[in-house]
């Protein structure tokens, strides 16, 4: 069972904000279960997908890596969850997900959980936000709020970066798009809202105390693109 993730699976389900927000799309990056592994290795061989051996032997137990001669794109298969400056455990969202890609809200802090945010990655919180709505559970239009606020109230250092890029975002916004932009700015403003306004856990108090002292995220290991075709 494979899904959609990253930039692809925001223009799949916001096609309106895609075109608002446009951009290039340059890889392509999938969810998928490691009990699965060894069946989303057979299917990425039997359609062509070159793999990545030496990756994929290190790596193997929680990501994937491919290439794509067709479309000359490194193809990345995250398995259980992902893991980048910040943890998203996946594996129990299946029942969550929409059809094709993973649920709109992980999709959504997949983006926003990003340290060193990039013009891309606030395309992509836009046009998400820019067709689905907040709402109390996740579907193909829509974005479980309750679920994010949850989630980050027992985890200061994720709610410490999500809430920088909300304001990050808001403010590429209103530079660049400022036409076009209110619908999205004010859907982040008001998540920023409920995930101060609700309560924290004990374990989100005592991280706040340490604070930016210490770093609060992981630095994502940087592996490249990958072309065995040299070209």
């Amino acid at each position: 069972m494979l899904r959609l993730i990253g930039g692809a699976a925001v223009a799949l389900l916001s096609k309106q904000g895609s075109e608002v927000f446009k951009r290039n799309y340059k890889d392509i990056d999938l969810f998928g279960l490691s009990s699965q592994s060894r069946k989303i290795s057979s299917f990425l061989d039997s359609i062509q997908m070159i793999p990545n051996k030496r990756f994929n032997a290190l790596h193997g137990f929680i990501r994937l890596m491919y290439y794509d001669p067709v479309l000359e794109s490194t193809v990345d298969v995250f398995l259980d969850e992902f893991n980048m400056c910040h943890k998203l455990v996946l594996k129990d969202r299946l029942k969550a997900m929409t059809k094709y890609t993973i649920p709109p809200s992980d999709l959504l802090l997949t983006k926003l959980q990003i340290v060193q945010i990039t013009e891309n990655d606030f395309k992509d919180v836009a046009a998400l936000l820019y067709d689905l709505e907040l709402a109390d559970h996740d579907s193909e239009s829509t974005i479980d709020k309750n679920y994010i606020v949850k989630l980050l109230s027992d985890d200061w250092g994720f709610y410490t970066t999500v809430t920088d890029n909300i304001d990050k975002t808001i403010e590429y916004l209103s530079t660049n798009y400022q036409a076009v932009a209110k619908r999205v700015i004010d859907k982040l403003k008001d998540l920023k809202e409920a995930l101060e306004k609700n309560p924290k856990s004990i374990k989100w108090k005592m991280r706040a105390k340490i604070g930016r002292r210490v770093k609060w995220y992981e630095e994502p290991e940087e592996v490249g693109q990958f072309n065995p075709t040299g070209t």
